[in-house]
C-alpha cells in the first residue's frame, strides 16, 4: 500500500504564513477604520452644520447673509426718545471674501412709503418696539433684518469714557448752539482725543441741515472706535461686555451670538469701501430714497462683480387678482424703484392665487433683481419660463420686455 506523501511545514514557513495573515489583517482593520472615520467626520460636519451654537452661526454656515439694524436713541425736545442714528450691518457668509461685511447708514429723515403715505424713518421708531422701523429698513434695503441693537446716546457717552476716549482728526471747527435743547457744541479743528461728552457732540453735529455730513462723521468715528477696541484688546472687550450685561443695550442678540459676531468681525478690514450712505433725492415732500443708487451700492457689495442696474430690467405688469388699479399702482411703484415698465393692464384672468413672474429671458441676474423685490410683497412668487407658461399674454408683448409680472392674490405694496 502506497501512502500519500505527507506535507510538512518548517518553523520558518509557519512564521512567514502567520506574518502574511497578520499583515492582511492589519490592512483590513486600517481600511475599516478609514471608512468608519470618514463616515464619522461626515456625520460630525453635518451635525455641526445643522446644530451650530446660534441661529446667526447656522445662517452664515448655510451661506446666508445676516443683517442687523443699529439704532442710536436720543432725546427729543419734548423729552421722549427718537431714532437719531439708523444703520444696517450686513455680515457676509464668507469672512475671507472681498466684502466680509458692510455698514450702511440711513438718514433718519429719509422718507419711506408706509400705509399710503411718505413718512420719515425716525417717525416709525417706537421705544420698546422697533418692528415698524425694522420692516421699513428691510423694505428699503430689500433684505431680511435678522437682529436689532438699540443704544442710548447717554450710554454711548459713558462707553467712550470707559475706553479712555477716542483720538480723531476733526476736519473743521464745529460750533453750534441750541438754547431750546440746552445744546452747545464747540469742538476745534485738529487731531485730538474726544471724551464721551465731546464724542457725542461730534456725532450729533449737523451743519445747515447737512445730514450726509453728519453720517460721514458718525462712520468715521465708528471706525476710530473699532481701531481703539482692537488696540486695547481685552480691556476694551470688558467695557463692551459690561455694557451688554448691565442691560444698557437693548437687543435681541443673545450673549453667545454677540461673542460669535465679535470674534468673526474682529480681524475684518476697516476700509471705507465697506461703509456706505443711502443716497437720497430732494423732493417737495422731503428726502426720498434714490433706489437706483442704493441698489448699485448693495449689489456691488453682495455680488463683488459686474451687475445690472434696475433701469436695465424691462417689465410688463398685469393685474391677475381683480383688485382695481393694482397694475397701475404697482407699475408706478416699480418705476419709482428704478425698473422700466413698458406696459400695464389686465391678465388673461383675475383669479391668480399667487404672483407669477413669466420670464422672457434666461438672465439670472436680471431675474434676481425683480424677484428680490416681489418676494417682499407677495406671499409667494412662481417663476415660469415663457415657453412653459400655460396662460395667455397680451399681444403684442412690447419689444425689449424681460419679464411679465402677473399680480396674484395677496400682493401688497409698501416699504
Amino acid at each position: 500500500m502506497t501512502l500519500a506523501p505527507s506535507v510538512t511545514f518548517s518553523t520558518g514557513h509557519i512564521g512567514e504564513l502567520t506574518e502574511t495573515l497578520f499583515l492582511r489583517y492589519l490592512m483590513c482593520v486600517r481600511w475599516l477604520w478609514s471608512v468608519v472615520g470618514a463616515i464619522l467626520v461626515g456625520v460630525a460636519v453635518g451635525l455641526y452644520f445643522l446644530y451650530s451654537t446660534t441661529e446667526i452661526e447656522r445662517a452664515l454656515n448655510r451661506g446666508d447673509w445676516v443683517h442687523i439694524l443699529f439704532v442710536g436713541e436720543d432725546a427729543k425736545r419734548d423729552g421722549g426718545p427718537e431714532a437719531d442714528a439708523i444703520a444696517l450691518l450686513g455680515v457676509s457668509p464668507d469672512p475671507e471674501g472681498v466684502v466680509p461685511y458692510f455698514f450702511l447708514s440711513f438718514p433718519p429723515n429719509l422718507l419711506c412709503y408706509r400705509e399710503g403715505e411718505w413718512r420719515p424713518l425716525k417717525d416709525l421708531y417706537r421705544p420698546g418696539d422697533p418692528s415698524a422701523l425694522i420692516s421699513a429698513v428691510g423694505a428699503l434695503a430689500e433684505v431680511r433684518v435678522d437682529r436689532y441693537v438699540i443704544v442710548d446716546f447717554a450710554d454711548f457717552e459713558a462707553f467712550v469714557d470707559a475706553i479712555g476716549g477716542i483720538e480723531i482728526a476733526v476736519e473743521k471747527n464745529l460750533s453750534y448752539v441750541d438754547q431750546s435743547q440746552g445744546l452747545v457744541i464747540d469742538i476745534p479743528a485738529g487731531k485730538q482725543v474726544l471724551d464721551g461728552k465731546h464724542a457725542l457732540q461730534y456725532v450729533r453735529y449737523r451743519e445747515g441741515g447737512d445730514e450726509y455730513g453728519r453720517l460721514r462723521r458718525q462712520q468715521k468715528f465708528l471706525q476710530a472706535v473699532a481701531e481703539k477696541l482692537r488696540a486695547r484688546g481685552l480691556g476694551a472687550a470688558k467695557a463692551l461686555i459690561k455694557l451688554f450685561l448691565n442691560g444698557k443695550v437693548e437687543t435681541d442678540i443673545d450673549f453667545l451670538e454677540a461673542v460669535y459676531l465679535a470674534r468673526r468681525l474682529w480681524a475684518a478690514p476697516l476700509e471705507r469701501r465697506l461703509f456706505g450712505l443711502v443716497p437720497g433725492q430732494a423732493s417737495t415732500d422731503g428726502l426720498k430714497p434714490d433706489f437706483v443708487g442704493l441698489r448699485k451700492i448693495l449689489t456691488g457689495w453682495a455680488e463683488e462683480k459686474r451687475f445690472y442696474t434696475r433701469d436695465e430690467v424691462v417689465l410688463m405688469v398685469l393685474n391677475g387678482s381683480g383688485e382695481r388699479f393694482l397694475a397701475r399702482r404697482t407699475g408706478i411703484w416699480l418705476e419709482g424703484r428704478g425698473f422700466r415698465v413698458a406696459r400695464e393692464g389686465w391678465a388673461d384672468r383675475r383669479d391668480y392665487t399667487q404672483t407669477v413672474l413669466v420670464a422672457l429671458t434666461d438672465d439670472e441676474r436680471k431675474k434676481g433683481l425683480i424677484l428680490g423685490v416681489l418676494k417682499l410683497h407677495a406671499p409667494s412668487v412662481e417663476v415660469v419660463p415663457a415657453a412653459e407658461f400655460s396662460g395667455a399674454l397680451p399681444e403684442p408683448v412690447p419689444e425689449g420686455v424681460d419679464f411679465v409680472v402677473i399680480l396674484g392674490k395677496g400682493f401688497r405694496l409698501g416699504g
